[in-house]
């Protein structure tokens, strides 16, 4: 039997900061509807932390059912969320992708955000409901999408830089 890579306790404890880390953002920024910088710090954590992106985001989605609740919303987040990493996984593999291409990539993502939680909707309530959720949250999706896009632009180069960083344990004090 092949044996597989163990978490250290360090990587432990790192992927635990980066998932409050997420948590707390959401939290900081929950009055500004559709506004956050969760998939913002997941595009950056899978690009930075690679396979720990996982255990950060999972983290993360239980956090918030413990928080808020585990309704129908939560099953969403199971599989939503880890579009994110998935597509970066996928479009960029190993090369570092320019702040206008992840710009655009979150964007995206953000005015899809409601269309992909529809499957749960579909799922429980049938396309009528699926539709009528997702149109109605339309306007949220807009600012979603249009927040994702500005904060990334200002803001992937300077945390890309910090989190590589603290990877390379580089900081000093």
């Amino acid at each position: 039997m092949k044996d597989r890579p163990r978490l250290t306790t360090g990587e432990l404890v790192s992927d635990a900061l980066l998932s409050a880390l997420l948590f707390v953002s959401q939290v900081s920024l929950s009055w500004l509807s559709n506004v956050e910088l969760v998939s913002l710090l997941l595009i950056l954590y899978t690009l930075v932390f690679r396979r720990h992106v996982w255990f950060i985001l999972y983290v993360f989605v239980v956090l918030e059912g413990l928080v808020y609740g585990f309704g129908l919303w939560w099953f969403s987040y199971l599989y939503v969320w880890a579009v994110l990493p998935a597509s970066i996984f996928l479009i960029y593999k190993n090369r570092i992708p320019g702040p206008f291409g992840i710009s655009l990539l979150s964007g995206i993502f953000g005015m899809l955000f409601g269309l992909f939680c529809t499957i749960s909707y579909l799922i429980t309530g049938g396309p009528g409901a699926a539709l009528t959720w997702w149109t109605a949250g339309i306007p949220y999706d807009i600012v979603h999408g249009i927040s994702n896009f500005i904060l990334s632009l200002i803001l992937f180069q300077p945390l890309y830089r910090l989190l590589t960083s603290l990877k390379r344990g580089q900081l000093k004090r």
